[in-house]
């Protein structure tokens, strides 16, 4: 189509030149996040274009070269030089922020560009020192040190592999594969131009590198919530992260919508989803040119960076104002209850904690704490925050090194008149904080997923146990074990459970089962567990029954043998609140159900329980859980 001068082969060069211009408009289009990383990936496209068409145009002028003044010549040699070497370092720079490997080490960044700079210098003496090319009587002629463009390009290449490596285990699988495939095609792009000069290949490669990066990490559909058009909770993190890492001061507005999981069992996740849409838009146009959240479950994030505006109350009464205004102005079709709580920069600053947690913090205690009268982040919340975070660390490295503790408590059976059972139950102590409470541990498992983990490790203990201890001789003749509610949405868990018992040679009829009362709202998946569990001679109970709010006449229809009453109820019906105790135990008694009574701790209490029919007591009474040696002790005497 054009009589081109040169005898450069230019079609993989012009191939990719409307690609990249189409990149570059769709990424300036959908806004990108504000963190380094996109800053380096928007610098490598527009380093890329700049050199792919200098590339061109200079092959085409040094042929004519007389014909233009001498400064235009250099200005479009060093336009595509330039663009080479900061292309290269781009990517490096791109790889290295991706990956967090020199974070916000001042000192390592500027030895890590030397060689670009070096480059760079080099580059503009050219018109005098003629270092990589120079433009003589008898036209365009490659100098000594033109090879630098290419030991650049190497060295960059080469280190952001290493990087890759060497950070592997801490990448995603998706971002280290985008990451090491692009640097190696890159490489073997700058490979097949050395081979074959005249083919300008090099951009061509270049576009496929962008491309990769663009669908792995930079594409701006990966970091917005579909429904509302927000960034969402990964967008969250990742500029959290970079802020962290650069020391940028920040503030947060987290609004949770606390009747969120009711406003969809009640209107339907279709209706809930408009108000959550209208919601957006309103966050949007009130904070106009702020990065605005949407971290699902009902929860919205503004982030100012910087200083404040304003005091902290002023903002949020400001913000108080401004959404009961939204309220009145605007009909949603689910009335949205919204609490919020600020957090200022200035906390942030002082204590170093990551954006996401102190907006998960905020997320579940904004309504609690705006019944308090409080709308502004204080020490004594951060605190809790840290306090949250050490006990994720604790937990997380317990799993790790397999030091979750397996106690027992004694079950009482009140016909033999004598402990016949026990309950396992896990106990954390971590070297650092020491004992960690139950009620502690398992919350923070139970909301991150390590449950099936802690309840793996917890299940093998109780085999082991079982395996070296003569059960029969001490009158043991069942161990009952806690399922949790997660680990239960697992359709493998009683094979899982039944292999971990075949490995030790006990027998699955060994077991009783607890399933808290929460799960009752999924009966079918209750069905499927009990089936599955009692197929291999395990039983299974009710645990903690008066904590939830089971369906009565669906508890009946469930195959469950035995239901434990809460502590709550015991002590309640002692101080006189819960007088229908005896009712409802004669309820179960007329249902088949054995009973166990939990938290007696007086023998008024277990006296009075088997008075009134219950078939099993647990409390202090008899013993607190026990580490194993101190309960085989303790049934031995």
């Amino acid at each position: 189509m054009f009589n081109w001068i040169s005898d450069f082969n230019y079609d993989f060069a012009i191939a990719a030149i409307p690609i990249q211009i189409i990149l570059l408009v769709f990424y300036g289009v959908r806004r990108n996040l504000p963190i380094g990383q996109s800053f380096c990936f928007w610098l490598v496209m527009v380093a890329n274009l700049v050199m792919t068409s200098a590339d061109i145009i200079s092959c085409e002028m040094n042929e004519i070269w007389t014909e233009f003044p001498l400064w235009v010549m250099y200005a479009i040699n060093h336009a595509y030089f330039l663009g080479f070497i900061v292309r290269g370092w781009a990517l490096f720079a791109y790889t290295a922020e991706t990956s967090h490997f020199l974070k916000n080490n001042i000192q390592y960044k500027l030895l890590a560009s030397i060689p670009a700079l070096v480059a760079v210098f080099l580059i503009f003496s050219t018109p005098w020192t003629s270092a990589i090319y120079t433009i003589a009587e008898d036209g365009y002629h490659n100098c000594s040190l033109y090879g630098i463009i290419y030991f650049d390009t190497y060295f960059y290449i080469i280190f952001s592999i290493f990087i890759v490596l060497f950070q592997w285990k801490k990448l995603s699988p998706r971002i280290r594969g985008g990451l090491l495939s692009f640097n190696l095609l890159l490489l073997f792009g700058i490979i097949i131009r050395k081979q074959f000069y005249h083919m300008l290949v090099t951009s061509y490669f270049s576009i496929l590198s962008i491309i990769i990066i663009f669908l792995t990490a930079e594409n701006p559909d990966l970091y917005r919530d579909s429904r509302t058009k927000l960034l969402n909770k990964e967008a969250l993190d990742m500029i959290g992260l970079d802020y962290w890492e650069r020391n940028i001061s920040f503030s947060l507005i987290v609004m949770t919508v606390h009747n969120y999981e009711t406003s969809k069992s009640v209107y339907g996740i279709n209706q809930v989803n408009e108000s959550l849409k209208m919601m957006a838009a309103w966050i949007v146009k009130t904070y106009t040119g702020l990065n605005c959240f949407y971290t699902r479950n009902g929860t919205f994030i503004v982030l100012m960076r910087g200083q404040m505006p304003g005091d902290p109350e002023t903002i949020m009464k400001d913000w108080k104002e401004k959404y009961t205004a939204f309220q009145k102005s605007c009909e949603t079709p689910v009335t949205m209850k919204v609490s919020a709580i600020f957090l200022p920069g200035y906390l942030v600053d002082r204590n170093k904690i990551t954006m996401g947690d102190m907006a998960r913090y905020a997320r579940f205690n904004a309504y609690a704490e705006n019944h308090r009268g409080n709308y502004v982040f204080s020490e004594s919340m951060l605190d809790e925050v840290k306090k949250q975070k050490s006990l994720e660390k604790a937990v997380k490295d317990a799993i790790a090194n397999n030091r979750f503790e397996v106690y027992f408590q004694p079950i009482y059976s009140v016909k033999a008149g004598k402990v016949q059972g026990a309950e396992a139950l896990a106990r954390l102590k971590d070297p650092t904080i020491g004992f960690i409470s139950p009620l502690d541990f398992i919350s923070i498992a139970e909301k991150n997923g390590d449950i099936i983990e802690i309840g793996r490790q917890i299940f093998e203990k109780v085999c082991i146990f079982l395996e070296n201890t003569d059960t029969k001789g001490l009158g043991i003749e069942y161990i009952n074990v806690n399922l949790s509610p997660i680990q239960c949405m697992s359709n493998s868990l009683s094979q899982e459970l039944s292999d971990i018992a075949k490995k030790h040679g006990i027998s699955m009829d060994m077991f009783d089962f607890e399933i808290t009362e929460s799960l009752i709202e999924d009966y079918e998946m209750i069905q499927m567990q009990i089936a599955g569990l009692r197929t291999m001679g395990a039983e299974l109970s009710l645990d903690d029954f008066g904590t939830g709010s089971s369906n009565l006449t669906s508890l009946m229809n469930l195959p469950i043998h035995v239901v434990k009453i809460d502590m709550t109820f015991t002590r309640s019906f002692f101080s006189g609140k819960a007088e229908f105790l005896p009712d409802l135990i004669k309820l179960f008694q007329r249902s088949n159900m054995a009973i166990v009574v939990e938290g007696i701790e007086t023998v008024e209490m277990k006296n009075k329980m088997a008075e009134l029919g219950c078939d099993y007591e647990q409390g202090y009474y008899f013993s607190r859980p026990l580490p194993p040696e101190e309960f085989i002790e303790y049934m031995k005497n």
